[in-house]
């Protein structure tokens, strides 16, 4: 099963929160909080949907997601550095499968007073030519959070940079039922720093 079909309506709802994040730049501390902990508790409702990817016995039980708090630290805005050639190439998903995917831009920042880079994606199938797509896993990954890594969605800009808000980061639906197929991060997307923010994870392995 393609990532764009079993992500497609959370995506779209991420997708606001992403464009509201570049139109929202002036907000203060307080207001960011606030907004951050209200999409949390919207995305808590929307697991008990019947798109919700929880197991039929988990949503009897299900209270909410776990997240790290908010930290404005963890929301970094980082220089993008396009590739030139973009040739598509073929990620393995969780269930053996593979996906096409675009390498787009690296994105270089600093973190814990150490350079970092990330490679973002565009997804083969996704009719919006402006979405981006990051997996990533780090040093809390098979501890704190989900071992097989960690997604945020954002928007190019059309500018040199753009805003990796980690406390936006989800675990794929694979973390809640292994029936889903999800990207693997590539492991030059392998993070050797904790990434303390955005979702942890909701269940054991």
């Amino acid at each position: 099963m393609k990532r764009s079909t079993i992500f497609g309506i959370l995506i779209v709802l991420l997708l606001g929160v992403t464009v509201f994040n570049f139109l929202t730049v002036g907000e203060s501390s307080k207001e960011y909080i606030a907004r951050i902990e209200t999409e949390r508790k919207d995305k808590d409702k929307r697991m008990l949907a019947s798109s919700s990817p929880l197991l039929e016995e988990d949503k009897r039980t299900f209270t909410k997601l776990n997240y790290y708090p908010v930290n404005e630290d963890y929301k970094i805005l980082a220089r993008l550095v396009e590739i030139e050639k973009k040739v598509p190439i073929f990620i393995a998903t969780t269930t053996g499968e593979q996906e096409k995917y675009i390498p787009f831009a690296h994105a270089e920042f600093e973190l814990e007073g150490k350079p970092q880079r990330l490679l973002l994606y565009k997804d083969w199938d996704d009719v919006n030519p402006n979405r981006l797509f990051l997996m990533f896993a780090d040093d809390t990954s098979g501890d704190e959070t989900y071992g097989g890594g960690r997604y945020i969605d954002l928007m190019e800009n059309g500018t040199n940079s753009v805003v990796l808000d980690f406390n936006t980061a989800y675990n794929p639906y694979c973390h809640f039922n292994p029936e889903y197929s999800c990207p693997i991060p590539p492991a030059e997307n392998l993070l050797k720093v904790p990434i303390k923010a955005g979702e942890k994870l909701y269940k054991n392995d």
